[in-house]
Formats: structure tokens, C-alpha cells, sequence
């Protein structure tokens, strides 16, 4: 399965910095942590929980211990072979394109930054929120449909591209303080008339970035029967999200963003 990227990144991913404490049990808060091995979830002996499909969109985030940044990747795959060899990375990331890990893995920085400038590639320690709207950009070197968040510690720095310009780099340290990666789910194809949703741990929402017409309706609820029943609210009552695109973690002590959602 193949997804493309947007023209415009930024406006397809949005990941955000929120200036909290830090936490002493680092994990991610949604997607669900990973409970067990991913190759259980590679050779089908696990089912994902997930029900995810391309263009939704994704609420979440982390919480990390310490004084180390993290690093967010995402990986893809859809063999059992590299299932059965998955490890965590050490891998460098000079730009947003990804590339194939040694186990055969699609790996890719989703909020890769190159720029000579003070924003950085990682996350300060403690909270960190996630909104990722899904295109997840596996090419046909990979099946690519099964896909999962990784967490790690590392660090940016500078070195020189093949035509004598500066670039970043992004290291990521699989052998460093701490790993640790989210259930993997698998990434459906479009669903019919470009449904799109957003999810959180309460399950799947109306799209925070969709109008919500009467049909936006039908569809949703044709999609997620059950969710009808248990709502009392109707088209029109749903609130969205304000929010301001920035990148990096380089806001410490700013009031960089406005989060309003009530779902």
C-alpha cells in the first residue's frame, strides 16, 4: 500500500510542544504503548485495535523521564520476515524522504527539520502532545501498511552534504537510555467518500478538520453504527481545535499554541 505526502507537510503533520513537568514513567499515552512484540502484530498472531485509515487524524502523545530529548520516527512494514527482527534503531535523518532500515523497515522522522536555525528535530523531557493527520509516506519497496510510533533519545548536529552545503542531522539512539514504541496499527485505504476521522483513546471522533454536514454524518454514522446511539449531540455541535503551526521544540516559555477541544 502506498501513501503519498502532501505538497505542504506542515499542513499535513502538526506535531506540538506543551511545556509540562516531566513525568517518571515515560510512555506514550495514545497510540496505545505496545504491549508485547510487534512481530506478534507482523505474523497476524495479534490483531491491531486500531481501525485506522489514510487521512484521519491522530491525537496523542508522550510523556518522557530524565533530561533527555526524544525523538519521534515512525516505522512501516508488512513482512513477517522483518517482523521477526525488529530492534530498535540507530539511524541518522537528513531529510523528511525516510528510508529502509537495515531490517527492511520503512523509517522516517515525520517532523524532519534541515534549517539552519534554532528549532531543533527533538522534544524537550515530559509531556509532549502528538496531532498527525495520516498519510504515512511508505514507498513500494515495502507492503507499508502496517505501521507503529517509535520513541528515542538522540541529538541533532551539522555536517556537510555531498554538494558542499550545511545540513542537520538527526540521530537516533536505539541503543541509548530508553526505547519504547507504540501498538502497531494498520493503515486502511480511504474509506468511502473520503470519510475521515479523528482518533483518540476514547476511540474514533467527527474530524476536527471537516465541515459536518448532514452527509459528513450519514457517513460517520454508517461507518461507526454504534457511536449514534451513544451521542447526543448533532451536526453542528462539535467543537474544533485552534491551533498554530510550529515545529521543533525550541518554544520552551512561549505561549506557542491554543488547544480547544471538546469531543
Amino acid at each position: 500500500m502506498r501513501f503519498h505526502s502532501s505538497p505542504a507537510p506542515i499542513a499535513r503533520l502538526i506535531i506540538f510542544f506543551l511545556a509540562l513537568p516531566p513525568c517518571i514513567n515515560a510512555q506514550f499515552t495514545f497510540p496505545p504503548p505496545l504491549n508485547g512484540s510487534i512481530s506478534d502484530y507482523t505474523s497476524g498472531k495479534a490483531t491491531p485495535t486500531m481501525n485506522f485509515s489514510a487521512g484521519d487524524n491522530m491525537f496523542g502523545g508522550w510523556s518522557t523521564p530524565g533530561r533527555l530529548m526524544s525523538f519521534l520516527v515512525y516505522r512501516c512494514t508488512g513482512s513477517t520476515e522483518a517482523g521477526s527482527t525488529i530492534k530498535p534503531l540507530n539511524s541518522d535523518f537528513n531529510s523528511t524522504l525516510g528510508h529502509l532500515a537495515p531490517d527492511k523497515t520503512w523509517e522516517q522522522m515525520p517532523l524532519y527539520s534541515g534549517a539552519a536555525d534554532m528549532f531543533g528535530n527533538g522534544f524537550n523531557p515530559g509531556r509532549n502532545p502528538i496531532w498527525f493527520q495520516g498519510d504515512f509516506f511508505a514507498n513500494n519497496k515495502t507492503t507499508g501498511d502496517l505501521c507503529w510510533f517509535e520513541l528515542y533519545p538522540g541529538s541533532d548536529s551539522y555536517d556537510t552534504s555531498e554538494d558542499g552545503t550545511p545540513e542537520r542531522v538527526a540521530t537516533v539512539n536505539g541503543d541509548g537510555d530508553w526505547y519504547f514504541a507504540t501498538e502497531p496499527f494498520t493503515v486502511h485505504p480511504a474509506r468511502p467518500n473520503n470519510l475521515t476521522v479523528t482518533w483518540k483513546s476514547s476511540g474514533p471522533k467527527p474530524d476536527l478538520m471537516r465541515n459536518h454536514t448532514e452527509a459528513y454524518w450519514a457517513d460517520f454514522y454508517s461507518e461507526f453504527p454504534g457511536l449514534k446511539q451513544a451521542s447526543s449531540s448533532g451536526p453542528g455541535r462539535e467543537s474544533g481545535a485552534y491551533s498554530a503551526l510550529l515545529q521543533g521544540s525550541g518554544w520552551l516559555g512561549l505561549l506557542a499554541m491554543v488547544l480547544a477541544i471538546a469531543l
